[in-house]
């Protein structure tokens, strides 16, 4: 999922939990791994519900849609994920570790030819008092694989008997292997077995839709809350458009005991100073930080005054590279002109300057955490542009670099006259800091001038962006589940998110990225899984720079909030307040 960082629009997708890389670690639909056992986000109060319960959180940027099949941000991810009820909902234990539970379903079967899955449904129902059927699942997963609707997480139900055939024009919808064997039980059966489907699964773009809405409104529904209904916790109650989204329970959801709260506030705030002093008065929650008043707030958690979790984010960010139309400067289709930006600045120091110090310098598409089979796949295997980075050790020799691919696109090695493009959404201090960061370190290291092309708004940056007003751009990505394949899927040629990864497009990368479709042995997968972060980092299809770490604080009165490694980042369906009032 595309997660916020200082240029982009943020986090996206979460999925499920790391147990899910094995059939095993869902079959009871219970407790599963995650590589960080940090505490919970909450450990104050008596336990004791206050009279009120009502919660505020923070977004960085506005919901683009409110569309589970079009879901890819993670603000979006947050919200949607209270409001629509999957399969299965990805909750964290006493010692914060992921923890996958049956949601939609009660359980389920998978057949001895790992092919066929068969979930049993639970009673739930939607927010205008209509039944959660089978069917429902049925529709989601035909609307989202339908070419024409061009969804960008289409990619993950490639799997599906039938379903990569109806999104290339090949089949047709009805052949897709997905059916309601009555209103209580739903059937999907795949190609080739593979080990992570049911990671796939918990995808929010899998939830349940309803087409007689969808046909009614149809353009008009995606963004409008009161054309919605909701199957999951809660549903919208009102909204302000870039300012606030207000939720409350839903009276039909299927464990509506189990929901506390009563109102549920999302309010966006993009400065780090602001968040700063909702938080301190108590008018926000719980808070992600990533800037340098984490220590700042690691002194109130010392005085008990919040509740500090650090944990691995499973977040890889990198710079974009154009290679839709080489950008404005024609050059980014050259591989060495992106090796040499990819070499020419320190990211320990990019790390501690514009970033605080806060997350880890990447060397790699593949941050740690991420498991391949039962391995750590970071801690096992190099990264990749370490030794690209001993060959191009000194700015002379990457400078030398950029204008070998200069001339091999102009004919000519003169670099006087380059300039470079940065595009950014630039929402606070520290998106404006990083980006002028970035500018000048790259700038001075392969020799030419970069202009920033900063955006406020996200529409803005997204207009930007799809016009290719940009030479390379920061960009920022969590794993959907635990199996470097939720990367690697972003950069095959065709794929919905290959559009916002710059277009990299290498036809040996594609070979490697379809011979995984049929290979079910894990150890086998590792192995093409390192040629293919070889083959993207050594062409430059992406330049790593950080792999993130998340500093999550809480205020001591909220109780039994969950931060999945995997799935929705801040899961607070079972949430409530304690002490808050005392």
């Amino acid at each position: 999922m595309i997660r916020s960082n200082p240029s982009v629009t943020r986090r996206g997708l979460l999925a499920s939990a790391a147990g899910l890389a094995s059939l095993a670690g869902l079959a009871a639909c219970g407790n599963s791994g995650s590589d960080d056992a940090s505490a919970p986000a909450a450990a104050a109060g008596d336990g004791t519900p206050d009279a009120t319960q009502e919660m505020n959180l923070v977004e960085l940027n506005d919901l683009q849609t409110l569309d589970v099949n079009d879901i890819r941000n993670e603000n979006e991810f947050e919200v949607l994920s209270e409001l629509n009820e999957g399969l299965f909902r990805t909750f964290t234990d006493e010692n914060g570790i992921d923890d996958v539970e049956c949601a939609g379903c009660e359980d389920y079967e998978v057949s001895e030819d790992g092919l066929t899955y068969t979930f049993h449904l639970r009673d739930n129902g939607w927010s205008d008092g209509q039944p959660v059927v089978a069917q429902h699942y049925v529709d989601s997963i035909l609307r989202l694989c339908n070419p024409d609707n061009g969804f960008s997480y289409a990619f993950l139900a490639e799997d599906i008997a039938g379903a990569a055939a109806y999104m290339n024009g090949e089949g047709a919808a009805e052949d897709i292997a997905v059916a309601a064997l009555d209103d209580k039980t739903l059937e999907i059966r795949l190609a080739n077995p593979i080990p992570f489907f049911l990671a796939k699964l918990s995808n929010v773009c899998f939830d349940p839709v309803r087409m007689d809405l969808i046909n009614e409104y149809a353009d008009t529904m995606s963004n409008d809350w009161e054309k919605q209904v909701y199957s999951g916790p809660f549903k919208i109650t009102s909204r302000t458009l870039e300012n606030s989204i207000v939720l409350e329970p839903n009276e039909n959801y299927w464990d509506k005991d189990n929901v506390k709260l009563k109102k549920l506030t999302y309010t966006i705030v993009t400065e780090d100073a602001t968040r700063t002093q909702l938080l301190t008065s108590r008018a926000l929650d719980s808070v992600d930080c990533t800037s340098e008043y984490v220590n700042q707030w690691k002194e109130l958690a010392d005085q008990g005054q919040l509740v500090y979790n650090q944990k691995t984010d499973v977040g890889s960010d990198y710079l974009v590279f154009n290679h839709h139309t080489g950008g404005p400067s024609g050059l980014m289709n050259n591989a060495k002109c992106c090796l040499a930006i990819s070499c020419c600045f320190n990211r320990e120091d990019f790390n501690n300057t514009a970033l605080s110090g806060l997350n880890l310098p990447a060397y790699g598409l593949i941050p740690f955490g991420i498991l391949s089979g039962d391995v750590e796949y970071r801690s096992t295997y190099d990264e990749p542009l370490k030794a690209l980075l001993e060959q191009y050790d000194t700015p002379e020799k990457c400078q030398e670099l950029f204008r070998e691919g200069v001339k091999e696109v102009t004919g000519s090695d003169d670099v006087s006259g380059v300039t470079l493009t940065i595009l950014t959404q630039q929402t606070n201090t520290q998106a404006k800091n990083t980006t002028e960061w970035l500018a000048q370190q790259i700038g001075a290291g392969v020799g030419v001038t970069v202009n920033i092309n900063a955006q406020s708004e996200a529409a803005n940056f997204v207009t930007e962006r799809d016009s290719n007003n940009y030479d390379f751009y920061l960009m920022g990505w969590n794993a959907d589940f635990s199996d470097p394949i939720s990367y690697f899927d972003l950069f095959a040629t065709g794929s919905g998110y290959a559009k916002f990864m710059g277009g990299y497009s290498n036809a040996e990368y594609d070979e490697m990225y379809e011979s995984l479709k049929t290979m079910a042995d894990s150890e086998e997968r590792t192995a093409v899984y390192q040629k293919m972060e070889q083959n993207i980092i050594e062409n430059a299809g992406i330049a790593p720079v950080y792999y993130t770490v998340r500093h999550n604080f809480t205020q001591p009165y909220v109780m039994d909030l969950s931060l999945p490694q995997f799935g929705n980042g801040l899961e607070v369906s079972r949430s409530y307040i304690s002490g808050k009032e005392a």
